[in-house]
This record gives C-alpha cells, structure tokens and sequence, in this order.
C-alpha cells in the first residue's frame, strides 16, 4: 500500500505529484497542469500582480487554495 504522508509530502513539492505516486493519473494531471499556468503567470507577471493590489491578492490566494486542496485531497483519498 503507498504511503499517504509520502504522497502528502510529494503533492507540497509541486501540486499532483501525490496523485501521481497514488496512481490517481487523471487528478495528479489537472492538479499539475493548474499548478503550473498559476506559476506560469506569477512569474511573467509577478510585479503586476502587487500592483494590482486586491485583485493581486485574490489571485495570490487562489493559488495558496489550490495548493491547499491538493494536499488535502492527496490525504483524504
């Protein structure tokens, strides 16, 4: 059986790895395809998203959701 802490620790690393390891192809997919557009626009547009102010931090946060939900995802399942 595969280790949930192992999977929890790997979904921290980059969202989906977790899945991944679990063999759950389809969500660990999503999950990283997600992560990475969210990383993809942080860093080209990372000085415009602290001008933004709110909205910035609404986007910020969302990120920090999906992160989040990855992880207690990978756990609960």
């Amino acid at each position: 059986m595969k280790s949930k802490k192992l999977a929890g620790l790997l979904s921290v690393i980059w969202p989906g790895l977790g899945h991944l390891y679990l063999r759950r192809y389809t969500d660990g997919v999503v999950f990283m395809a997600g992560a990475g557009v969210l990383w993809a626009v942080i860093l080209i547009k990372s000085s415009y998203l602290w001008e933004m102010g709110v909205q910035g931090m609404i986007f910020l946060g969302g990120f920090a959701a999906v992160y989040i939900y990855a992880l207690i995802d990978v756990l609960r399942k």
